[in-house]
């Protein structure tokens, strides 16, 4: 079986990067680096001090080296799959060789990374939350509810009321930081958007099968698309169908939907993007970037609170800039596009020098923190990727909110 490495660079407070055990300490926002989140599912804020008889430390944003994995570290690599399934900003969910496990807050306390298991036959598609881990969405199409506890075995239980509300179909669920959430449900021809987790939650109790139709109703212009993928961000979603639309919906607080209007309720197809057919799309924070099909374009909209990233437009225009630091070169190719909060990922390849490349741009103080300084251009960061052929070796990027992951894997 071919070989995958995972390679982690960014915020390992909790180590939700390299899983390895230690005391968390400081102050830690799950929400941004000002303030706390409301509790959610009964699990309590996120407000860690270094010691119950010492104050808190006089500045909160301030981490120890070796909470910060300053330069890219290999978590993971062997004849197996590896895959990055979800990112929180305090816990990260992976794949590795078929066994699912959860790094960071709720595994801190143990000598090691929490697995989660599923009854037989059920496989971890993806995990949901914004911070910490929620739960997950099964093979099956099952919503499992995640509870923390000792041990090294994650509490799952499957919600078979709120699953069976969506049909036992649900490909995705995703939480904005505003805890809004959006499930992709119907073999992805559906999707309810919920004003908050509790709401979620209670669908199930609260509402009932015609009113559940009526919700579904409410999408009928949009029941003949098959929507591929779903992502979330600070205050929105975004949306990619079979045909390679952009939809977006939510709050338009800094243009990040890229619609000539305010917030909108229900997806809405991207008119400055209608017609170009997108391969993959990412948002995170304000910004939102999607790579078209022919790997040649990188199309971004929305706002960063620090470095301006080239060809990122103005707050509140509906027009898309691209990114075009690569010119007319025929030789590079996108591999892939990710999104952290206020700075932006490439992967590329070239055909001519068959070299692997990450880049960045955008940048604030979470990643002058791992070395990473602001850019308004493109920057290449190095790692033990550089110099793999393009022929044998491909190459993906993801993000959270302040860590980068890069998944290189032989063909």
């Amino acid at each position: 079986m071919p070989k995958t490495w995972v390679y982690a660079i960014g915020l390992d407070i909790f180590a939700q990067l390299s899983g390895a055990s230690k005391q968390a300490h400081k102050v830690l926002n799950s929400r941004d680096c000002t303030g706390e989140s409301a509790e959610t599912d009964g699990r309590k804020k996120r407000k860690i001090i270094h010691n119950e008889n010492e104050n808190e430390y006089e500045n909160a944003n301030e981490m120890d080296a070796d909470e910060v994995l300053i330069q890219p570290r290999c978590i993971a690599q062997g004849e197996f799959v590896v895959e990055v399934l979800w990112v929180g900003w305090s816990e990260t969910l992976l794949r590795i060789d078929g066994r699912v496990e959860l790094r960071g807050f709720s595994a801190h306390d143990t000598e090691t990374t929490k697995i989660l298991q599923l009854s037989i036959g059920a496989t971890v598609v993806t995990g949901f939350g914004w911070a910490d881990l929620l739960g997950v969405v099964d093979s099956n199409g099952q919503i499992w509810r995640f509870t923390p506890g000792a041990g090294t075995t994650c509490i799952l239980y499957v919600d078979k009321d709120l699953s069976s509300a969506f049909d036992n179909t649900v490909q995705r669920v995703a939480v904005t930081g505003t805890e809004h959430v959006a499930v992709l449900h119907d073999y992805g021809t559906a999707i309810t958007t919920f004003s908050s987790l509790p709401d979620f939650y209670a669908y199930s109790e609260t509402k009932e099968k015609e009113c559940r139709a009526a919700s579904r109703k409410q999408l009928g212009n949009h029941q003949h698309l098959q929507f591929t993928c779903m992502r979330a961000g600070e205050a929105h979603f975004v949306a990619l169908d079979s045909g390679g639309q952009v939809y977006t919906w939510g709050a338009n607080l800094h243009g990040e939907l890229l619609q000539p209007r305010g917030s909108i309720v229900r997806p809405r197809i991207v008119p400055a993007l209608e017609g170009i057919p997108m391969r993959d799309v990412a948002t995170n924070g304000f910004v939102t970037a999607c790579l078209s099909q022919d790997t040649k374009d990188v199309y971004i909209w929305g706002w960063t609170p620090d470095t301006r990233i080239i060809g990122l437009p103005d707050a509140g225009d509906d027009v898309a800039g691209i990114i075009d630091q690569f010119g007319e070169n025929e030789d590079i190719v996108i591999e892939s596009v990710a999104v952290g909060n206020g700075f932006i990922v490439l992967a590329s390849s070239n055909s001519i020098t068959c070299e692997l490349c990450v880049w960045f741009a955008g940048g604030s103080d979470l990643t002058n923190m791992f070395g990473l300084p602001r850019s308004e251009k493109l920057v290449k960061v190095n790692g033990e990727w550089s110099g793999k052929r393009r022929d044998e070796y491909g190459v993906m990027v993801s993000c959270g909110t302040g860590c980068i992951f890069v998944s290189v894997y032989q063909k």
